[in-house]
C-alpha cells in the first residue's frame, strides 16, 4: 500500500502503545502488581483493557482502574519536506484507584496516576521511537476529568518528514 501524508496517525500511536504496554513498571501500576511479578498475561491484558490509541472511557463505568490513551495530531505542515506533530499521552485513573499499596510499591511515593506519568515520560522523553530526531516534552497538565476519574495529559512535539511518495 502506498504511503500517505498521514500514516503517522495510525503508526505512531501503535508504536507508543506497544512500548508502554511492554514496560513492567507501567503495567505493574495499571494491574496493581509488584513490578517483579508482572508477567506476559499482564502485558497482553493491558493492551486489551487499559491502553488505547484513542481517548475513551464510558462515563458510566464504575471500574476502579487506570487507563492510558495515546493520540497524535499534525500541528503544522511547514513545507513539503517537514511537518510537526504533537503526541498526546493521557493517563486517567479512577479516584478509588489512585492510592498505591505500600506493601506492593515499596519506596514509591505519590499516587498511581502521577507515577504512570513519570514512568511513561521516562520511556518517551528524548527517545527517537517516532519521527525524526527526538521527542521533546512540551507540557504535563491536569485536564477536566471524566466523572470519577482524575486525568493528566503529557504532550510531546514530534518533528517528522512529510512523505512525498504518494502513488497508488
Amino acid at each position: 500500500m502506498a504511503k500517505t501524508y498521514l500514516d503517522q496517525l495510525v503508526e505512531y500511536p501503535a508504536q507508543i502503545v506497544t512500548k508502554i504496554a511492554s514496560d513492567d513498571k507501567c503495567v505493574g501500576l495499571i494491574v496493581n502488581k509488584k513490578f517483579s511479578d508482572v508477567g506476559e498475561d499482564d502485558f497482553d491484558n493491558v493492551l486489551e483493557r487499559n491502553i488505547f490509541n484513542y481517548q475513551y472511557v464510558d462515563e458510566t463505568t464504575n471500574e476502579s482502574s487506570a487507563y492510558v490513551w495515546v493520540e497524535i495530531d499534525i500541528n503544522s505542515v511547514d513545507n513539503q519536506t517537514i511537518k510537526n506533530a504533537r503526541l498526546y499521552v493521557t493517563v486517567a485513573c479512577h479516584k478509588n484507584y489512585m492510592k498505591l499499596s505500600p506493601s506492593l510499591f515499596k519506596g514509591i511515593l505519590g499516587n498511581r496516576r502521577d507515577n504512570l506519568v513519570r514512568y511513561i515520560d521516562k520511556i518517551l522523553n528524548n527517545s527517537d521511537i517516532v519521527g525524526i530526531g527526538r521527542l521533546k516534552l512540551m507540557s504535563v497538565k491536569t485536564i477536566t476529568p471524566i466523572s470519577g476519574f482524575t486525568i493528566k495529559e503529557i504532550t510531546y512535539s514530534v518533528p517528522d518528514f512529510n512523505i512525498v511518495d504518494i502513488n497508488e
